[in-house]
């Protein structure tokens, strides 16, 4: 079809001659013989490995130069080039090679591997954009690629990043770039041949080019001798009709699929064997017995094509030589079976429709299956299920029982079909049996883990591919891959359950994803299969134990997705896809960047947040302590190892922020911590490793080293020297990350033991303890920076880590790391005791270290309270006890510490440190200590100094100055604790004057402390001008707190006359007061009252003392005093009553230590006390002046019960027997003996105050006085023992009885109005007197000072006054 011009050389389909031909003088266009391997200039990818140098070739037919054009996109074919390949890529350091074949894994688990093969011609891996598709042939070793203008051919199994490549150059390109892209097939290569053939077929035009070796046609191009391939076309195609598919059958030859439906048979070989080129349409193969009812394949096809385009074609792994069996599948399912013989001899087995009984099936298997109707069915690839497994794996299968059969009547297919939907698509594994009678629906295995349409835009349709020996399935898409096992589940009671209720158990199945960025894509797959029965298949280039998909990815390379071990899957035990395994693919091989697979955004993981949690805790554990097998356990770098798994922590978190799966705060607090203790210990290692290169030879055990040997057993993994395991410290390092607070703790252990033990020298010790506290500071402050960093990224809170927001026990405030820290602070100040010496120039020991530790001791601190109060907040929130009682001592530890520690700072002269670390801590108590003592230290440095340095002073007023601005800053916390020092250690005038207080807080200091308030009255005076304040502090002192007697007098006068003295200033403007009333009384009336009852109150207990002084002036002290009243005033009646005696006693030793007696204390004196005779001459009748007390000191019922406790022991005073006896005697005899009873006197003085005073009126009878206290004691008993109550309320039911005695038997009540009526008619008779003399100043008094009546009646003039006898105005 050539035309001779064009083209010399053998007739098509003659065997090529082999002798050489000599060239045509007159020929100037054949060109000169070139060397196999030219030379090129150098460049990247000159050099190759001197033991292998693969070549690549570029070979083409001898044709006119007709496409030296560019059309659509498509270039021009150049000159042949011969490339030398360069030196094999070496692989990245954080990519995992597998053994031998030079490859790189991309992802794993316990079901597969995914590598990338090294080889890959440079053109291709160059050629990124434009496209291709082809195949991989495992038979021959051989992959294929074909572009518009090119088809390469390459080992792919090669070591060689740049493999032999063939470079064939096609003769009839695509004219555009959306032209289909030609087919091509690699054609099996004959006995007499090791390489195989390769056959191209142009889809628009037909043209056909077949090379039959792919070495010879190099060799044959080179030396121009002979042509190098065989050319033809296909004739008879419909206008419009191109062919969408080349099989490969193997022996028979090829079978093209049309875009009409159409099937036309192709052989490369002549009958003998030589390269020759024939193309037939097939017709039915009964057409001959049963007079053409079917027709020809061409009709069958194109009326099936009406139905549904053709979807595949695929030939049978036939055991006859020269005979196939072709299958060819629409797209809406209808199958067409024929058998093919050598020769293109053919005929129909089957031709039916499959889609309603397939959609039946699986609606009858899955009930629930949603969109499966038949109109969203599509059949998008189908395969043949491989014959001659051997029984093992027969039983394995789930597919039906015609595994077994080896019948060449029976096909056995399986399918993959869709049902789209715009969105989202449904894909289904069908199991198809087609025999003679009939075909069958078997096994229906959904996959649910992709749901993708498929692209119509991909450069390769989806593939099926069921490799040997039938267990793992393999789906090949554009962009992914899915894994699914054909394996029945193992035999368990939920898996029976499910038959019985026609539910497929579940078995593995994943997919893996590839990017859809750029180009990325497949453009071609194939198989490697095991051998069959162990019998090795001496054409097999690549030998494989477990079944493979091999995969083109464009703008990548070749892909292998092998799995571990296929028996597995049909085990009890097979392979799972778990959340942890999903993780470990994402976060080990994720991290690359060149990695073409996708671990996150493609689609969510299906898993529960409950499983991918704990999942996620698994792995961060097993990365940190080293157990997964992806990290390397014996690294030469372990800063690196250590860094790499910090880097695949942050890895998981990303990964699972990015999945959107919603985690626990647990978990991510767990999650959190691991990636602390990683970061912390990587720093540790750093620091390891600075120690030894600044230890001295022959000293390089480093404290880090002494931790990792001396920490207890069970508290690490142990090393294991019969393997080799020598260093301890690495070991640790690798395996016990996650036990970083015991080892940050071992630190304070290895200087105890040191330095008990005396195992160094101090100079060693002073080493150790350097490095401890450099560990201990750094490895938390990293770990808590670290933790704020990286908070937002875990989702977590760092200022809540109680147990209530799902944290787990914080490993930085361990009980273990916080006990050893307060240790090794206190160890350092021993230490700085002994060794920190200014200005010391001999020592035994490096003072440049001890600087170091001083100044590290404030951080250290800080740490230490960290944790304390990190822990306390922790476990407060737990519900376990124990942990909520620890939690309460480390906040009192907490507390404590705070203060004394921060204290401990300003001994080593770091003044400015503790006072950072008091605001950071809000320790105000030690803020306030640290500030004002180093203001009192510079100002007796001043004041001790003739001339103090300017410096010094200076100093003072900058420090007084920050005093001020704290008081800004932190206002009355700061403050009050300040004055309080102040006040303390500089007195009253250092906290009145000092300077910088702009805020007034040494006024609301002083006001809010009662204990001060004799400080603040004269504050408000002298500094605030606040005389009212002034009033209202005296009183409130005199009145509530003051225990003095004589201050409170002199406090409440002063108070009193500072009211009267604001009260005394003209109104604001000028007018004095117009209503009638004095200011006092409107405005401090119930102030100045309240002062004028305390004040009486106090006079009647100085008149009382009075009266006791003369008795007790020859005591010798207070308790000779106590003794000496008693005895002088007490009765025998009183010392018989024990509980009486002792209220007594108490109350007497406090009138004489000059207490301020509450009123009851002081009712109880004034009527159980006996005064000597006359007394009321000078101080008023005791039990009148009772009544006062309760009058001026008790309100409501507590005055109504004192008032009929005061009349009853009044009425007892006296025998009302003797009284009630009137024989014998006369008038006067009887009025002189009710005269002489208390009664009488304390009536007397009452009816006397009425005159002044109308509303006193206390007189009580005696029956109302009966019963009071005998059931229930005054307010002063209630928290006193009930063995004391009690006595004491027999004692009130004994004078209870003796009143009721005297009502009873001497006609008390009667007695007390005629001595009532007695008093009245007395002091009626002395103020009728005292009318009748009209004496202006005062009356000649007829009585005998207290109301008692002279003999003959002999009565002396009262005194009028204004007020009562005690200045109470009335």
């Amino acid at each position: 079809m050539f035309s001779p011009a064009l083209h010399e050389g053998p007739a098509k389909g003659t065997r090529s001659s082999r002798r050489r031909a000599r060239p045509s003088s007159s020929d100037a266009s054949v060109q000169q013989p070139r060397a196999k391997r030219q030379r090129v200039p150098l460049s990247e990818t000159t050099f190759v490995k001197p033991d292998a140098p693969p070549e690549m070739f570029e070979v083409k037919a001898d044709k006119l130069d007709l496409l030296n054009m560019k059309r659509d996109g498509i270039e021009a074919i150049s000159a042949p080039r011969k490339e030398l390949s360069v030196r094999s890529k070496k692989p990245k350091p954080g990519e995992r090679a597998s053994k031998g074949d030079g490859s790189v894994i991309l992802t794993q688990n316990n079901a597969y591997t995914v590598s990338k093969l090294p080889a890959l011609p440079d053109r291709l891996r160059a050629d990124t954009q434009n496209r291709q598709h082809g195949a991989v042939y495992s038979s021959t070793g051989y992959a294929l690629t074909v572009t518009h203008t090119h088809a390469y051919v390459w080992p792919y199994a090669s070591t060689s990043a740049s493999p032999e490549t063939f470079t064939f150059t096609l003769p009839y390109p695509s004219k555009y770039a959306s032209d289909p892209l030609p087919l091509g097939s690699l054609v099996s290569p004959t006995s007499s041949m090791e390489e195989p053939g390769l056959v191209v077929v142009m889809p628009l035009s037909g043209k056909i080019v077949y090379w039959e070796s792919i070495s010879s046609a190099a060799t044959l191009d080179f030396i121009r001798q002979q042509r190098g391939g065989v050319e033809d076309a296909v004739s008879g195609m419909f206008s419009g009709e191109h062919i969408v598919q080349i099989v490969n059958a193997d022996s028979v030859g090829f079978v093209l699929a049309f875009s009409s439906g159409r099937l036309a048979y192709m052989n490369v070989r002549d009958i003998h064997g030589r390269p020759g080129i024939s193309v037939q349409f097939l017709r039915n193969g009964l057409s001959n017995s049963a007079g053409g009812f079917f027709g020809s394949l061409r009709h069958a096809l194109s009326s099936s094509a009406i139905r549904g385009d053709i979807a595949a074609a695929r030939a049978s792994r036939g055991t006859k030589i020269g005979e196939r069996v072709v299958v060819a599948a629409t797209s809406k399912g209808r199958l067409s079976c024929w058998k093919i013989h050598r020769g293109g001899r053919h005929e129909l087995l089957a031709d039916d429709d499959i889609r309603e009984k397939v959609v039946r099936t699986i609606h009858q298997t899955y009930p629930d299956a949603e969109g499966s109707s038949q109109d969203a069915f599509e059949v998008i690839d189908f395969t043949f299920v491989p014959r001659g497994l051997d029984k093992k794996h027969v039983d394995m299968s789930r597919l039906s029982q015609a595994l077994a059969h080896e019948q060449d009547e029976l096909q056995h297919l399986l399918l993959l079909v869709a049902f789209g939907g715009r969105r989202h698509s449904r894909y289904v594994l069908v199991e198809i049996v087609i025999s003679a009678k009939d075909l069958d629906v078997g096994m229906i295995r959904p996959l649910t883990s992709y749901i993708t349409p498929v692209r119509q835009s991909a450069a390769a349709k989806p593939r099926v591919y069921l490799p040997r020996p039938g267990l793992v399935a393999y789906v090949v898409f554009d962009r992914a891959v899915v894994v699914a096992s054909m394996a029945s589940p193992p035999d368990s009671p939920d898996s029976q359950l499910q038959e019985d209720s026609h539910i497929i158990p579940a078995t593995f199945e994943d997919v893996i994803d590839f990017q859809d960025e750029g180009t990325v894509q497949v453009v071609g797959s194939g198989i490697e299969e095991p051998t069959s029965n162990g019998q090795d298949d001496i054409r097999q280039r690549h030998r494989t134990k477990n079944p493979t998909a091999v995969l083109l990815l464009q703008g990548v390379g070749t892909i292998r997705v092998a799995v571990a071990d296929v028996d597995r899957f049909g085990s009890e035990r097979p392979p799972a896809v778990t959340a942890k395994s999903k993780l470990e693919q994402a976060v080990f091989f994720g991290t690359k960047n060149d990695n073409p697979l996708v671990f996150q955004g493609r689609r969510s993981l299906p898993f529960t947040a409950t499983e991918i949690g704990n999942a996620a805790v698994e792995l961060s554990h097993e990365i940190v302590s080293s157990k997964t097998p992806f990290i390397v356990n014996l690294p030469a770098s372990l800063e690196n190892n250590m860094r790499t798994r910090g880097e695949y922590l942050h890895k998981l978190i990303s990964y699972l922020n990015d999945t959107g799966v919603e985690l626990d705060l647990r978990t991510r607090w767990i999650l959190l911590f691991n990636a602390e203790k990683m970061h912390v210990a990587t720093w540790i290692w750093q620091r390891h490793e600075q120690f030894i290169a600044e230890r001295p030879e022959g000293d390089k055990k480093t404290i880090i080293s002494e931790i990792a040997v001396y920490i207890n057993e069970q508290q690490k993994t142990e090393i294991n020297p019969a393997i080799g395991e020598v260093d301890p410290v690495r070991h640790w390092f690798l395996n016990d990350v996650w036990r970083l607070n015991i080892f940050v703790a071992w630190a304070y252990q290895i200087i105890k033991y040191q330095w008990k033990e005396r195992q160094t020298d101090e100079e060693g010790i002073n080493r150790i303890v350097w490095e401890a506290v450099t560990i201990n500071n750094g490895a938390l402050s990293e770990a808590y920076e670290y933790r704020n960093n990286h908070s937002q990224l875990y989702g977590v809170d760092p200022k809540r880590i109680e147990s209530s927001s799902g944290a787990t026990e914080p490993w930085t405030s361990s009980h273990f790391v916080t006990n050893n820290m307060k240790r090794l602070v206190e160890f350092c100040y021993q230490w700085l005791e002994l060794y920190y010496i200014p200005n010391v120039q001999d020592s035994p020991v490096d003072l440049t270290l001890v600087e170091a530790v001083r100044n590290l001791l404030p951080s250290l601190t800080d740490r230490y309270f960290s944790a304390l109060k990190e822990f306390s907040e922790w476990a407060s929130h737990t519900d376990s006890s124990s942990a909520q009682d620890l939690a309460k001592t480390y906040r009192q530890q907490y507390e404590s510490d705070k203060y004394d520690k921060i204290l401990r700072l300003k001994d080593y002269g770091l003044w400015d440190e503790a006072i950072a670390l008091a605001k950071e801590h809000s320790a105000f108590e030690a803020l306030a200590e640290i500030v004002v003592q180093q203001i009192l230290g510079l100002e007796q440095e001043v004041a001790a100094s003739a001339s103090p340095s300017a410096e010094t002073v200076a100093l003072l007023e900058a420090k007084k100055r920050q005093m001020g601005r704290l008081f800004d800053q932190y206002e009355v916390e700061f403050a009050y604790p300040a004055y309080e020092v102040l006040l303390k250690n500089g007195g009253v005038q250092s906290v009145l004057e000092f300077p910088y207080d702009k805020n007034g807080f040494a006024t609301s200091f002083l006001r809010t402390k009662p204990e001060l308030a004799k400080i603040s009255w004269i504050n408000d005076v002298e500094r605030e001008k606040d005389i009212d304040h002034a009033a209202e502090t005296l009183l409130s002192l005199g009145l509530n707190r003051e225990q003095q007697v004589w201050n409170k007098k002199i406090e409440l006068s002063l108070g009193k006359l500072a009211l009267l003295a604001e009260e005394a200033e003209p109104s604001v403007n000028g007018d004095s007061i117009s209503n009638g009333y004095p200011e006092s009384e409107t405005r401090n009336g119930a102030s100045l009252e309240t002062i004028d009852r305390e004040l009486a109150l106090i006079k009647i207990q100085d008149s009382l003392y009075n009266q006791i002084l003369p008795t007790i002036q020859e005591a010798v002290d207070g308790t000779a005093e106590v003794e000496l009243a008693i005895k002088e005033h007490g009765s025998k009646t009183l010392s018989k009553q024990k509980a009486l005696f002792t209220i007594f006693e108490n109350a007497l030793r406090q009138l004489l230590a000059h207490e301020a007696l509450p009123p009851l204390t002081l009712i109880d004196l004034l009527t159980l006390m006996h005064l000597p005779p006359k007394h009321w001459d000078s101080m008023g009748d005791q039990f009148f002046l009772a009544l006062k007390v309760a009058k001026y000191g008790l309100k409501g019922e507590d005055r109504t019960n004192a008032e009929r406790l005061i009349w009853r022991r009044c009425l007892l005073r006296d025998d009302w027997k003797h009284v009630n006896e009137t024989n014998d005697k006369n008038d006067l005899d009887q009025v002189t003996v009710i005269g002489g009873t208390a009664a009488y006197r304390t009536m007397f003085a009452i009816v006397e105050e009425q005159q002044y005073d109308k509303n006193f009126r206390p007189f009580v009878k005696p029956s109302d006085a009966f019963g009071v206290f005998t059931d229930k004691l005054d307010r002063r008993f209630d928290d006193m023992d009930d063995g004391f109550r009690h006595k004491l309320l027999d004692i009130m039911k004994a004078e209870d009885k003796q009143l009721k005695t005297y009502i009873e038997k001497s006609q008390l009540d009667a007695w007390h109005r005629t001595t009532r009526d007695c008093a009245e008619k007395t002091v009626e008779q002395v103020l009728h007197a005292v009318t009748e003399a009209n004496e202006a100043v005062e009356a000649k008094k007829f009585t005998n000072g207290n109301g008692s009546i002279k003999p003959i009646f002999s009565l002396k003039r009262g005194d009028a006054r204004r007020t009562d006898l005690f200045g109470v105005q009335v």
